[in-house]
């Protein structure tokens, strides 16, 4: 990208955070700041290596210096087909067509010898931002034949299944797990936020299903469990026990990262639509 065209996207960016309320991890502190404790993706631990190998990090070379750390991290998404990485279009939209982006499933974003994949092409719903009812907040980014040779894809869901659960009261009590590489950030107090590039998981429990959206409860001071934080945009949200299945990728929540996460559904008509011209879908 020219550097013009950088410009344009990082006020693109600027912009987009203002509107819709989503940061990424351009806007965490250093990794070296001090962390407290308990701490988010709230709660969360991280997944080492051997789980959850199919999330992973979508970064851009900002400084046009190359890939070296997670200072180039920009969201979270995961791999749904071995050429093809899922996460929101709120990630990617302000990008010009010509983008370089890089996707890299390390569980360490600042662990030496960090590996990353050159995308081939990237696309996002083109429905996305006209209507804040439906966001269309859905995109996939492409990657080369052979490049997740060892990665085992996840799978979408079935057309209408959240529905179907809730319509037999099969959502209440249900955890959901949340797994990015998004900022921490306190619990209390003036907000401060913390970002060390490592691959969390946490627990959060069913708070409401709408129409597009799925709501996750993770205040940790009622639940004593946890969430997600800026830069877990477009990562996936699974049924606790089953961690093949995703069902929703995160677009935005509450401010602070201390209420409430708004997670797109993949379930829809309006979210398979899309998928399915790069998917084979359920």
């Amino acid at each position: 990208m020219n550097g013009s065209g950088l410009k344009r996207a990082q006020t693109a960016l600027a912009l987009l955070v203002l509107v819709i309320g989503t940061a990424t991890c351009r806007d965490a502190p250093s990794p070296t700041a001090p962390l407290d404790r308990p701490s988010f993706i709230i709660n969360g631990q991280p997944t080492g290596d051997n789980s959850f190998s199919n999330v992973g990090a979508l970064l851009f070379d900002f400084d046009r210096n190359g890939i070296i750390t997670g200072d180039d991290a920009l969201c979270s998404g995961s791999l749904i087909a071995p050429t093809v990485f899922l996460t929101a279009a709120h990630c990617v939209s302000f990008f010009p067509a010509d983008a370089q982006l890089y996707v890299s499933f390390d569980a360490d974003l600042f662990a030496s010898g960090l590996h990353v994949i050159a995308a081939t092409a990237f696309h996002f719903d083109p429905g996305f931002g006209h209507d804040l009812g439906d966001l269309h907040d859905v995109a996939v980014v492409l990657l080369p034949a052979g490049s997740t040779t060892n990665i085992q894809p996840l799978r979408l869901p079935r057309a209408g299944l959240l529905d179907d659960l809730t319509a037999h009261n099969g959502l209440k009590g249900q955890i959901f797990l949340n797994v990015g590489y998004g900022v921490d950030a306190t619990l209390r107090g003036k907000p401060h936020y913390t970002f060390d590039g490592v691959r969390k998981v946490s627990q959060s429990p069913f708070q409401a299903l709408e129409l597009f959206w799925l709501w996750l409860n993770m205040n940790s001071h009622a639940t004593g469990l946890g969430g997600d934080c800026f830069g877990d945009s477009g990562s996936p949200k699974f049924f606790d026990g089953n961690t093949e299945l995703i069902v929703a990728t995160v677009t935005t929540g509450d401010a602070v990262c201390r209420a409430t996460s708004k997670d797109y559904r993949l379930d829809t008509s309006t979210a398979r639509a899309f998928l399915g011209q790069f998917v084979s879908l359920p």
